[in-house]
């Protein structure tokens, strides 16, 4: 679980490090994010699911949930809107600045990981996700890496559309 979580934001890392500063609050179009924000949102979002984690630890246990289709979430055909405290600024934002906030946010969360008792049964604690209704402890924690790659895919495309209208 933690594997692949770290190999995910490994891509990411990779990816962002070819992204020259001057790109980094560059737009596709006003419509769409930057590749700052879709950091910032990940971010955002890492610190809200972490949040979430550490709620459900706290819930009782319930009937095993059963599994939703997490690999939905890689459809960038399908829209969604990212809630209002999941939106990114609407400022410039620092390279460096999200890279290092980005680090410590997954830093925090894998130390949430880690802490979960091995007794306790995934399955049988869950709380609402905005798009998959309830899901498990553990579907929350596999929905992480399955989000950062559907962003992974969106930076891929701003990165090509970026540095060829900065040509």
């Amino acid at each position: 679980m933690i594997f692949q979580l770290e190999a995910t934001r490994k891509e990411l890392l990779t990816l962002i490090d070819t992204i020259p500063e001057h790109l980094f609050n560059k737009k596709e179009s006003e419509q769409r994010w930057s590749i700052g924000q879709v950091l910032d949102h990940l971010h955002k979002t890492e610190i809200e699911i972490t949040k979430v984690i550490k709620y459900i630890l706290t819930l009782p246990e319930q009937e095993p949930l059963k599994d939703k289709p997490l690999a939905l979430t890689l459809d960038r055909t399908r829209k969604i809107t990212a809630p209002t405290t999941l939106s990114p600024s609407t400022s410039d934002l620092s390279k460096h600045k999200l890279l290092t906030s980005l680090s410590q946010s997954r830093k925090e969360l894998i130390q949430v990981i880690e802490s979960i008792p091995p007794t306790v049964d995934l399955t049988r604690l869950g709380y609402k996700h905005p798009a998959f209704d309830e899901l498990s402890l553990i579907q929350w924690i596999e929905f992480i890496g399955y989000h950062e790659k559907r962003h992974l895919a969106q930076l891929d495309e701003i990165k090509a559309s970026v540095a060829k209208k900065s040509v």
